[in-house]
């Protein structure tokens, strides 16, 4: 895999989350201790919380402090904004067969060393997109010692979209990101009910003090 560059205003953006994030991964370390290959979901309970750079920022700590290589998913299909702090643009896919768009998905090298990203598909309209997406992450997870996946936020209205809920259940742990003075409480609580109901791993809230225009 061709290793990407960034550019001076992608760096600017990743460094704004840094110091958040390498706090925060100290006590999700402690939550996976033990768990061979293990998945982590970041969310939020509505789009524009900061959860895709908190992602970023996540897998970057990860592939600093942890033995083996890192994978950043994004399930973010009707809205992927993960590759864009990385300065990747994923490749079009113009195949006609559903079967062809889920093998043909590259995973690509990142900027950083040991961390890599599985964008989201430039097509899905036609793949039942919650069941290919859990696809995806079984097929690929085995081979890194951490993956973390970037989902649509949890009360979204898009009902086509990949079911976050449905993804956390079957990760070890869901973090949920809170933008600082931003979101309601009632949303939050309402999304935390969800996961728990579930029977998804809370590993805690994330108040996201970062805002960034492309952040969802």
């Amino acid at each position: 895999m061709k290793t990407q560059s960034e550019s001076p205003a992608t760096k600017a953006k990743i460094a704004g989350i840094l110091a958040e994030t390498g706090r925060a991964f100290a006590s999700l370390q402690a939550n996976i201790k033990g768990i061979s290959s293990p998945t982590i979901v970041i969310s939020s309970a509505v789009a524009g919380e900061g959860k895709s750079i908190f992602s970023a920022g996540i897998g970057i700590v990860a592939a600093r402090n942890l033995s083996g290589k890192i994978l950043l998913i994004d399930c973010h299909w009707h809205a992927p904004t993960l590759h864009t702090f990385f300065d990747i643009e994923p490749p079009e896919n113009n195949s006609e067969n559903n079967e062809d768009i889920f093998l043909q998905q590259r995973i690509m090298a990142t900027p950083y060393d040991n961390l890599d990203i599985l964008p989201a598909p430039s097509r899905h309209e036609r793949l039942e997109t919650t069941k290919n997406a859990l696809n995806i992450i079984r097929t690929y997870k085995v081979n890194y010692a951490l993956t973390i996946i970037d989902t649509p936020a949890i009360l979204a209205a898009n009902r086509y979209m990949v079911d976050p809920v449905a993804i956390a259940t079957e990760s070890n742990g869901v973090v949920l990101t809170v933008l600082a003075n931003r979101t309601p409480r009632q949303q939050v609580k309402k999304a935390q009910t969800m996961l728990e109901v579930s029977g998804s791993r809370s590993l805690g809230l994330i108040i996201n003090q970062y805002r960034n225009p492309l952040a969802n």
